[in-house]
């Protein structure tokens, strides 16, 4: 960090320095600095990242010498300290090797050579740098190409890494990772070559705060897709509001100023200012979301995170739910089913002792509407894994119009149009389809049409029919668990659970199941199957 940088030279240490010029923001300059790696060391070690952690406290340490060397009075002790800057290649090297599991002794033999390095920069001999940093001694030059080694060994690293990693969300973390330690490496260079320049100047600070800025993008994101996408988001909104408040709160000064005749921290100024900045909240609010949705299309905001968080909370809350239902589903069919073997059982016997017929067919009939509740429940209850494959939903409709057709025995036309092979389960999404169909041709419908077509990165299937459609008192709670249109005296009385299966089929693909209402052309039902083509786990 501190002694590395981007170009060096055989002839540097022999450069003739003028007297030092100290830029008034380069003091400045050096806060956020403590603040941010501060910030971030804790973040780090909390979260069980040393690396991390030490990576960010050896940034504090160097800065810390750069301070001391920026003041007459600190000097001597600053310029004895400034190879600390060692320890901050030592820390980057600590951190990639922890953030990728790596179990090598290089990281205490870097941390060894930085405390070598240390000593040796505080000998009163002056080798590496002297005179605050503004005069290279003998052996600047060998200092220097060792520090850019241990500097860009993980950087090579991480390029390579990036290259070779499938998932994008793990990419961007690493491409955040490798450019926070290049911009660390070469902006602590560029502030080594204008210090010994004599120039104190706060142009390479600039781009050790960007490395932390980027940092806390790795610090703040798991692994994990969902959050990560709404980590980076939150980062980028944070962007446009220091830049739309940092151009406001220029204009405010500017205006105080001017106002106030240059008495800019009295209170009435100062009061003013508050007034300003409070009633000017709601309108940058709104123009930083404007602004963060104009420059990064199709990303979210802070409306779309705050709406990306509530659905997060949701899922979690309905996960748990559908696990207590499990449970509950698993008990409930094993209970069922158990008395319902014994029933069977019995009317096999009464079958042989010459009871009626018709009494036998009924309780048989009311045996085998009672399994089928009992394995719809389960399904519904502990619904399957998938296992995706290439499908054609062409194909998965004739096969679920095949399988209604046979379980019902009733007559069943279906017209597919279209084709469009998705990355799904088999099993449920001809399940899907099946208590589709089922329910159009136990509603009354002659006739049905599915059609199929894409719709951006989306395979869309929407699928009508010619019944009555779905009763006006149904409409609201159409999806939902035990709600039925049919009757008993259906060919096959309903359970309640088959569209609620079915939209939970859907919902496990990362799609979509919707009654669309009456169909223009049929006029029964319409329902509409949204899909993603690639399987998002």
């Amino acid at each position: 960090m501190a002694p590395t940088g981007a170009a060096s030279g055989a002839g540097v240490h022999s450069w003739a320095v003028s007297p030092t010029s100290l830029s008034p923001l380069y003091l400045p300059s050096l806060l956020p600095i403590f603040v941010a790696a501060g910030a971030l060391a804790a973040l780090s070690w909390r979260g069980g990242r040393p690396g991390l952690a030490a990576y960010n406290l050896s940034l504090i340490a160097w800065a810390l010498s750069l301070l001391l060397s920026a003041h007459p009075a600190t000097r001597p002790v600053g310029e004895r300290l400034l190879m600390m800057g060692f320890f901050v290649a030592a820390g980057f090297n600590h951190a990639v090797a922890e953030d990728q599991g790596w179990r090598t002794r290089a990281v205490p033999g870097l941390y060894l050579g930085a405390g070598v390095m240390t000593i040796l920069g505080a000998m009163p001999q002056g080798w590496f740098l002297r005179e605050g940093g503004t005069v290279a001694g003998p052996y600047w030059t060998p200092m220097f190409g060792l520090a850019a080694w241990a500097s860009a060994l993980p950087i090579v690293y991480l390029l390579h890494k990036i290259q070779l990693t499938g998932d994008r969300g793990e990419r961007q973390r690493l491409g955040y990772l490798t450019l926070s330690g290049f911009l660390g490496t070469f902006s602590g260079g560029v502030n080594v070559l204008l210090t010994m320049n004599g120039r104190h100047d706060p142009l390479g600070l600039y781009g050790v705060l960007l490395s932390l800025a980027l940092l806390s993008y790795v610090v703040t994101t798991p692994k994990l897709p969902t959050l990560g996408r709404v980590v980076e988001a939150s980062l980028r909104y944070s962007a446009m509001a220091a830049l739309l408040s940092t151009v406001f709160m220029s204009l405010v000064l500017l205006g105080l100023r001017a106002g106030a005749g240059g008495a800019l921290w009295s209170w009435r100024a100062l009061f003013l200012g508050f007034l300003v900045v409070l009633t000017a909240q709601p309108a940058l609010t709104w123009a930083r979301s404007r602004l963060a949705a104009s420059l990064f299309a199709g990303k979210k905001d802070v409306d779309g995170l705050t709406e990306a968080l509530v659905k997060s909370e949701a899922r979690a809350e309905h996960s748990a739910r559908l696990a207590e239902l499990g449970t509950l589903s698993a008990a409930v069919a094993h209970e069922v089913r158990n008395p319902l073997g014994v029933i069977a059982a019995c009317a096999t016997v009464l079958e042989r002792q010459g009871a009626d017929p018709d009494t036998v067919a009924e309780l048989r009939a009311q045996v085998d509407r009672a399994a089928r509740f009992a394995e719809e429940l389960l399904e519904y209850g502990r619904p399957a894994p998938i296992t995706p494959r290439p499908i054609g939903l062409h194909d998965a409709a004739e096969v679920a119009a095949s399988e209604v057709r046979r379980a019902l025995g009733l007559p069943l036309a279906l017209t597919v149009e279209g084709e469009v092979e998705v990355q799904g389960d088999h099993a449920q999404l001809v399940r899907l389809l099946s208590a589709l169909l089922e329910n159009a041709v136990l509603a009354g419908a002659k006739a049905t049409r599915a059609r199929i077509h894409t719709d951006g990165a989306d395979a869309v299937l929407t699928l009508e029919d010619d019944g009555p459609g779905v009763p006006e008192a149904l409409t609201n709670t159409l999806f939902h668990p035990f709600v039925s249109g049919r009757s008993r005296t259906s060919p096959r009385p309903g359970t309640g659970l088959g569209l609620a299966i079915a939209r939970g089929a859907a919902e496990r693909h990362r799609g979509a199941l919707t009654w669309e209402g009456r169909s223009d052309e049929l006029g029964g039902a319409k329902f509409l199957l949204r899909l993603p083509i690639e399987h998002s786990p």
